[in-house]
């Protein structure tokens, strides 16, 4: 078996993507980049939520040999088939230059067999039918008659009653076979076109929605080494497919080459095209008096992390919801002090009612409370609803919420930050002292996965306490970089000038 050049499920799904990602992969892996933390984490969830669904077919056998041992896997998959077994998991076949391994094969008391595909989604995708169709086209190319083709995902119905998950409850169970049969007859072509491309030179293919859906490439960084390294064109906000392949065709890779009047660009795009080439920050200061006019003093500035596990952790909570765990306020007062106030929760109890609690305490009873896009105003609005004897003072600091990301969108433009207005671009922009590549944790999915880890016993004390020390220097940048863009825009407004 050519196991280099033959195409399992996920090549197949690469390929559909990106040839030239599959190519890539095959031919110059290094190229890559190596998976973060945080995609490891889905990936270790994606396995947990597989070997859960299990429990919807029990009594099979598992093919164990792994991914590194393909031939193994064929041959117990077919001694196991020889000697009867009724459910497989993760039984090995090959046809016509493909691989799969399937999650659940059950034999059917009808006759023939039915293949289920184990999802860690909420909702049925295109991509998890041509998935299912691949392994459809093996399966039955080696021998095997299919009776019913499934997606197996998670329903978001399910609320948890604590102790072991009622499967039955906990996933939904999709039949997928006509949509299946439909996409089959176009596998084999696929499969021969992709295979007589690897053998080929490198694919030429453009930027485009491709690099990031359905899944994120870890060619990303290799296929954008061409732009440069400040104001390439891919930063402009809200850049559509057709507009940047225009940009490219024309020759256009940095924002200082943009015509101001290239056909497509939205006005937003204009302006950070022209903030780019003037190389100096533009301010409204009329808009920003007025914004900075109506807050309240002290102002609380104020940002959660949550996690939103695939397979709920505490009692009456729903797959994939977000719940809080941390807060950071940094207390902003008219004078221009700042105090930092905190809250991580430690323990495996559900951590929003002490959360809630010390919120309410931390924000005080007047001043203006300030967040960064409307994450924050979820947040508490979700605290509302689980918590309605807590409501009506969580309704209080809601009605004191200030959207500091729509006075930034609104009344300013910094040339570095190109016209975004993600805090992760604004921060360093204006305050350049700051950024987050200096911390450990530098992002929300790596602080969600490191707790988790916490929770789930996957580290001993001594590394939580690291971990749970990089929580609160990472949540309290956001709200420190808050109070102090705010600071920032009071000093604009007392200098009364572009700085």
């Amino acid at each position: 078996m050519d196991v280099a050049r033959n195409l399992s499920k996920s090549r197949f799904q690469k390929g559909l993507q990106c040839e030239k990602a599959l190519w890539l992969s095959v031919n110059q892996p290094e190229a890559g980049q190596a998976v973060t933390e945080a995609q490891q984490w889905i990936f270790d969830q994606g396995h947990e939520v597989g070997m859960l669904a299990r429990e919807l077919f029990p009594g099979g056998i598992e093919v164990a040999e792994d991914h590194f041992h393909s031939a193994e896997a064929l041959e117990t998959t077919a001694r196991l088939l020889a000697e009867g077994t009724r459910i497989l998991y993760e039984p090995a076949f090959e046809f016509g230059g493909a691989f799969a391994r399937v999650d659940i094969l059950a034999a059917s008391d009808e006759g023939g067999w039915d293949l289920y595909e184990v999802k860690s989604g909420t909702a049925l995708k295109d991509v998890y039918v041509t998935d299912a169709a691949v392994q459809a086209y093996v399966l039955e190319g080696a021998g095997l008659r299919l009776r019913t083709v499934n997606v197996v995902r998670i329903d978001t119905s399910y609320v948890y009653a604590g102790g072991p998950y009622d499967v039955n409850a906990l996933f939904a169970v999709e039949d997928v076979t006509e949509l299946v049969r439909a996409y089959l007859p176009s596998v084999g072509l696929t499969i021969s076109r992709l295979r007589t491309m690897l053998d080929g030179p490198e694919p030429e293919v453009l930027l485009g929605s491709w690099c990031s859906h359905p899944y994120t490439c870890e060619f990303g960084p290799y296929c954008r080494s061409f732009l440069p390294g400040e104001y390439p064109i891919t930063d402009l906000p809200r850049l559509s497919e057709p507009v940047m392949h225009a940009l490219l065709k024309a020759g256009h890779t940095s924002l200082l080459e943009v015509p101001g009047d290239f056909p497509g660009l939205t006005a937003a795009q204009r302006e950070a095209v022209a903030a780019a080439k003037a190389g100096e920050p533009r301010v409204d200061f009329e808009g920003l008096s007025r914004a900075l006019g109506a807050l309240a003093w002290p102002v609380y500035h104020l940002d959660f992390e949550t996690v939103a596990p695939a397979l709920p952790i505490w009692p009456g909570t729903r797959p994939y919801q977000q719940v809080p765990f941390q807060y950071s306020v940094h207390v902003h007062y008219a004078d221009g002090t700042i105090k930092h106030r905190h809250y991580l929760h430690r323990g495996d109890t559900d951590p929003r009612r002490r959360l809630a609690r010390h919120l309410i305490a931390d924000c005080g009873r007047r001043g203006s409370v300030m967040h960064y896009t409307s994450y924050e105003r979820t947040q508490i609005d979700n605290l509302m609803a689980a918590l309605p004897d807590l409501a009506p003072t969580l309704g209080f600091i809601r009605k004191r919420l200030v959207d500091l990301a729509a006075i930034v969108r609104t009344n300013m433009r910094h040339p570095r930050a190109a016209g975004r207005s993600s805090i992760k671009y604004v921060l360093p922009a204006w305050c350049p002292d700051l950024s987050y590549s200096a911390i450990k944790i530098s992002d929300g999915q790596t602080a969600s996965s490191r707790y988790l880890r916490i929770l789930k016993g996957e580290v001993d004390e001594a590394e939580a306490q690291v971990i749970l020390s990089d929580l609160k220097e990472y949540c309290g940048l956001d709200t420190y970089g808050m109070a102090r863009l705010l600071s920032e825009m009071i000093g604009l407004l007392e200098s009364g000038k572009e700085p």
